[in-house]
């Protein structure tokens, strides 16, 4: 939902594919979104409660989550979509948590032209097999350091993602590594080498929904085929102005966005 919700307002069409329940925090979730102006269409009501996450962010750079369950969302149906050739099917690790919606995603997958994981592991739902599954034939996949690590642990990757990209390119037929660094900015591996983005140090607040923000930007420049090092700058430029306040959807204007990155090259 995050990054729908910044995609739109980058200018990337958007639409949430999930399941509420029927009751009150269901209600207000939908007229959130769609106040955002993201596709609600295919979000169905559910016999179960709308999904709830607690968040502890009494360390700002180290949020911890607590996920209920079982979630409307663990019950995510397969909308009919009429698919048009180049949209993006994205999707997090989550939805391996319950079988309804893993098959239900499969089956999504199948229907893309392109599929886009950002593996957003949250403990304890973390099933290796499941989210190795979903690498297959994934074209776009964007973790964090600590998300590359695992991997490099269950696949025998090298340490280094450069490397590490090659292998999953040959084993899975990866196309883009998007490995976000925290302070450290980010990294765009592909076949035509690595990108490092700029550095916008800023005065952390809150960083949900920072990586969020990021990955949206990035769409939002491989959507539109915009210059690389342009793209990846941009977004880690967007991740560093959400960290820098509360909530994990403020609203920031092109011109804000603008101003940020102008001020950080003086």
């Amino acid at each position: 939902m995050n990054v729908a919700i910044h995609a739109q307002n980058l200018g990337l069409e958007s639409a949430v594919i999930s399941a509420i329940g029927d009751d009150e925090r269901g209600g207000t979730l939908l007229d959130i979104i769609h106040e955002r102006g993201v596709n609600t269409e295919f979000i169905t009501k559910s016999k179960h409660p709308t999904g709830t996450v607690t968040v502890e962010i009494s360390n700002p750079s180290q949020v911890l989550y607590t996920i209920d369950e079982p979630s409307a969302w663990d019950f995510i149906g397969t909308p009919e979509i009429s698919w048009e050739p180049g949209d993006l099917l994205l999707h997090g690790s989550l939805a391996t948590r319950n079988k309804h919606s893993y098959q239900a995603l499969k089956t999504l997958r199948t229907q893309a032209s392109t599929r886009v994981f950002d593996l957003n592991l949250r403990a304890p739902f973390i099933d290796s097999d499941r989210i190795l599954e979903l690498l297959e034939g994934t074209e776009i996949i964007k973790v964090n350091e600590e998300e590359y690590e695992l991997l490099a642990q269950w696949l025998s990757l090298d340490s280094n993602p450069e490397l590490g990209f090659e292998a999953m390119h040959e084993t899975f037929g990866t196309q883009e590594l998007i490995v976000t660094r925290g302070g450290q900015g980010a990294l765009w591996v592909n076949s035509l080498g690595t990108l490092q983005s700029k550095i916008f140090p800023v005065t952390v607040k809150d960083i949900v929904g920072a990586g969020d923000s990021f990955l949206a930007a990035m769409l939002f420049g491989i959507s539109h085929l915009l210059e690389p090092q342009h793209t990846l700058d941009y977004a880690a430029a967007l991740g560093a102005m959400v960290a820098s306040k509360e909530g994990a959807n403020p609203l920031i204007s092109t011109t804000e966005l603008k101003a940020f990155i102008d001020a950080s090259n003086r």
